[in-house]
């Protein structure tokens, strides 16, 4: 796991190092004290935290008394989907989902979902 040596130089400047090992950390602080003479350190043990980014959107709303600076641009009409249904079949027709290796459903009394 990485860790960080957070110290103080002499002159007050903050640094910062990060060592793979809590074992190179230690030998980075023992260095900072023998020879520059930095007592002011921390080690800190440095995990990762898992995040993840996500989408949203923030609706504010403008005051009556505040005019916006341009009027909005007008929004295309929206789209609409109709669906339609097909025409129903007649006993006498052959139904349009009928393969050729099936028979058609002319022969039935309760037409293209009838019982058998």
């Amino acid at each position: 796991m990485p860790h960080m040596v957070i110290f103080r130089e002499a002159d007050g400047k903050p640094g910062y190092h990060q060592a793979e090992a809590l074992e190179d950390a230690v030998r980075f602080v023992e260095e900072l004290r023998n020879e520059r003479h930095v007592s002011d350190t921390r080690v800190f043990a440095m995990e990762e935290i898992p995040i993840e980014f996500k989408s949203y959107w923030r609706v504010e709303v403008v005051p009556s008394d505040v005019a916006p600076e341009s009027p909005p641009a007008p929004l295309s009409p929206p789209l609409v989907a109709v669906a339609v249904a097909p025409a129903p079949v007649s006993e006498f027709e052959s139904s349009p989902f009928a393969t050729p290796d099936e028979p058609s459903p002319s022969h039935s009394r309760f037409g293209l979902f009838g019982r058998s």
